[in-house]
């Protein structure tokens, strides 16, 4: 999953929390990973866990603060972001990037990812239950590169053939790509090594994105095609077995070069959730892709807002997750009268709901990438200083809401 599949846990100190966690990682082969529950919720008492940390019962509805890098205050606006939560695991650790640069968190507390040498940002852009990383650094000069990373380690790995690594599963399997002038090749690995190259369905020219992979091994992205001189974009499903020939998701329409469709992640019975787009008038929706993958299902807008995204399902409990916006050819116009991005919530069916923000300023933006099984969502949101935070929502089902018109 983009968002890792391990249950969450309440914070525990950063010494406890690495060592544990760097231990876990390094010891569970990949393939005893489900079998290994009862042990890892030992380890998770012995670290400072309690019943209710472990079983994610008793939760208290909060917008949980993240500590940030030293650094200048993070830019306020979404469209510059360089701070975010982009997946929670095990023991309190969440992922992913402060002042553009590759983190992790014990709690609250912030842990820069060491860099190779010459690079100067990244992201940590997922992390399964027994706190394996992946990601992406770059720097001036340098090629982009892929890494896999575990807590406390001294240096990241470098994951072969990849300029970007996008998730990774709970049996050490890890996608993403490789982008080069030619174009962008799908890559799987298996722990460090290159497992395969993503082939691309018959019609299809081009790649555009390798996003996520469920425990079974399916894995989603999106790519450009061709039918004669008719072009369309469509999602992309690659089976678990190399020999299956990868699918392309509905809607598949070609001549029709202003719909997108962007899968995002793949939950543990296969329903997959991305964005809908039309970029003719910036519109977007959340959608949805059930088995046995004949239709896509477009989840509501958030109250009168023109824009929103699925970023993350949930590995059971088929939420989803992301953030709504509004278009600027649409409206509201003039553009600044919008409101402020807001974090998305939905529960598979009704309306789309949003979390809270931390301030009730214009500026006050907010937005979700990750959500787990126990009602965690993490994301970014801008105080009433103006400043970009990472942030948890914990019990996030009883903080979302349907907002006021025009809110």
């Amino acid at each position: 999953m983009r968002t890792g599949k391990g249950t969450t846990r309440r914070a525990i100190g950063a010494a406890a929390a690495g060592t544990v966690l760097a231990a876990l990682a390094l010891a569970a082969p990949a393939h005893a990973a489900a079998g290994r529950t009862a042990e890892h919720q030992s380890a998770a008492r012995a670290a400072g866990g309690t019943a209710d940390t472990l079983t994610g019962t008793g939760c208290t509805p909060a917008i949980r603060v993240l500590a940030s890098l030293p650094g200048p205050g993070e830019d306020p606006r979404p469209w510059m972001a360089t701070t975010e939560v982009r997946g929670i695991g095990p023991l309190g650790l969440s992922v992913g990037r402060s002042q553009n640069r590759p983190v992790y968190w014990t709690g609250t507390a912030v842990h820069a990812v060491p860099l190779p040498s010459g690079y100067t940002t990244g992201v940590v852009e997922a992390v399964n239950r027994w706190g394996l990383m992946v990601g992406s650094v770059a720097g001036p000069g340098l090629a982009p590169l892929a890494f896999r990373y575990v807590p406390g380690a001294p240096a990241v790995g470098i994951l072969p053939g990849g300029t970007h690594a996008t998730d990774v599963n709970d049996r050490g399997r890890a996608v993403g790509y490789r982008r080069t002038a030619g174009g962008m090749t799908g890559l799987e690995w298996s722990g460090g090594s290159l497992r395969r190259e993503l082939p691309l369905p018959p019609h299809m020219t081009r790649l555009e994105g390798v996003s996520g992979i469920d425990n079974a091994g399916r894995i989603v992205g999106d790519g450009f095609g061709l039918v004669g001189d008719e072009g369309y974009a469509a999602g992309l499903l690659w089976a678990a077995d190399p020999a299956t020939p990868p699918t392309e998701l509905p809607d598949v329409h070609p001549g029709d070069t202003y719909s997108t469709y962007e899968p995002r992640d793949i939950d543990e019975s296969g329903r997959i959730a991305g964005t809908h787009g039309f970029t003719h008038t910036l519109l977007t929706n959340g959608a949805h892709w059930l088995p046995p993958y004949t239709a896509v299902t477009h989840a509501p807008g958030l109250g009168d807002r023109t824009q929103s995204t699925f970023e993350d399902i949930s590995p059971t409990t088929n939420v989803s997750v992301g953030t709504a916006s509004d278009s600027t050819i649409v409206g509201p116009w003039p553009p600044e009268t919008a409101p402020p991005y807001q974090a998305t919530y939905w529960k598979g069916s009704g309306p789309l709901l949003g979390l809270p923000r931390l301030a009730a300023t214009p500026t006050a933006h907010a937005g979700a990438f990750t959500v787990t099984d126990h009602d965690q969502v993490g994301g970014f949101a801008v105080d009433a200083a103006d400043v970009m935070h990472p942030v948890i929502w914990t019990c996030a089902s009883k903080q979302a809401t349907l907002p006021p018109s025009g809110s």
